[in-house]
């Protein structure tokens, strides 16, 4: 299987806007679907992990959901 193309959204360490629930958060990595361990239950080939700024707990989503906060209209 072929890797898709790069990622080009925020970096680690960035705050990131997921489209899919509509918070913003810390963007904590981003992984290959065949990189993970465990059952992740995403459609797309890569998974993005983010964590609330202030503190909490971390959420994962599809790559393709995570945007520069700038970029969405809230």
């Amino acid at each position: 299987m072929s890797r898709p193309t790069e990622y080009r959204g925020p970096k680690v360490g960035q705050e990131a806007y997921d489209a899919a629930t509509g918070r913003v958060g810390v963007l904590q990595a981003v992984c290959h679907v065949d990189d993970l361990i465990f059952d992740h239950r995403m459609p797309g080939p890569r998974v993005a992990f983010l964590r609330p700024a202030e503190g909490g707990r971390e959420w994962m989503t599809d790559a393709e959901n995570v945007k520069f906060p700038e970029e969405t209209a809230r």
